[in-house]
Parts: C-alpha cells; sequence; structure tokens
C-alpha cells in the first residue's frame, strides 16, 4: 500500500510539473507583449538630468514638464538638462511648446541655432536645452512636447 500511495504521489508531481512547464512559458510571453507593447505606443521618453545642475529640479503632470531653478547670474544657460529618446521605429518630429517667454527652451546645445523643432530618427535621442534670461533668481518653465 505505501509503495502504491508513493506512486501516485509522484504521478501527481510529475503531472503537476510537466503542466507548469507548458504554462509558464505561455504566461511570460504574455506579460512580455505587453510590456513590449506599451514601449512601442509611447511617442517619446525623457531623461531627465536636472540632477547634475545645482538648484535645479524637473516635475510632470500629465503631459506637461515643469522645470524650476534658482539662477546664479541674470543670463544663464543650461545645456543636456533633459534627454528625448524616440523610441518608436520610424524618425519622428518633435516640437517644444514653452508657456514662458523669458526663457528659451531648444533642442541640441548650440545657442546660436535654437531649435524648438527638431526630427529625430529611430532609437536616436537629443537634449533638450535651456537659457534664461529672466531678472528674477527663482524661475519655473513649464513645457510640453508634442509629436508630428
Amino acid at each position: 500500500m505505501k509503495h502504491h500511495l508513493a506512486t501516485i504521489v509522484y504521478n501527481l508531481l510529475a503531472v503537476f510539473f510537466l503542466v507548469s512547464l507548458i504554462a509558464a512559458p505561455i504566461y511570460f510571453a504574455k506579460n512580455f507583449a505587453q510590456v513590449a507593447g506599451v514601449k512601442s505606443e509611447s511617442p517619446y521618453l525623457l531623461v531627465s538630468q536636472t540632477e547634475k545642475f545645482p538648484s535645479m529640479t524637473f516635475s510632470q503632470s500629465q503631459n506637461t514638464y515643469t522645470i524650476t531653478l534658482t539662477k546664479q547670474v541674470p543670463s544663464q544657460a543650461y545645456l543636456s538638462i533633459i534627454i528625448v529618446n524616440n523610441p518608436t521605429s520610424e524618425t519622428k518630429t518633435y516640437t517644444i511648446k514653452n508657456q514662458s517667454t523669458e526663457n528659451k527652451l531648444f533642442f541640441g546645445e548650440n545657442l546660436n541655432n535654437q531649435l524648438i523643432k527638431i526630427n529625430i530618427p529611430s532609437q536616436s535621442s537629443t537634449p533638450i536645452s535651456l537659457l534664461s534670461q529672466s531678472a528674477t533668481d527663482a524661475q519655473s518653465v513649464t513645457f510640453q512636447i508634442q509629436t508630428n
């Protein structure tokens, strides 16, 4: 009887093991496909570099972004404060919609060529820089990034 019970337990364990070997890859493949789908639907990814600058913070509320800073001099440039990444499989056109007139956000790091619209190839990135010419020391810059 003991031998017969042990055989039943071993058989049940073997069946359970085989079912898990079949079900586990299906379960994980389904979840990985969902994660990959989220990534491919996003028109851009932003990576903040504001921690490299003293007295600067970056925040987000839905599709609106805010940079808060305290300047040291009246006119000051901050290069590569945010990196914009195009995670899609095609070249996209991005436009910065800045709500501030005293501060200029632009793509790249060239102060002589301040682009607010740029084409970014698939799987590539470009920096966003800030030129602040406001008279006040404490400032807040609110903006959006739109894709065309």
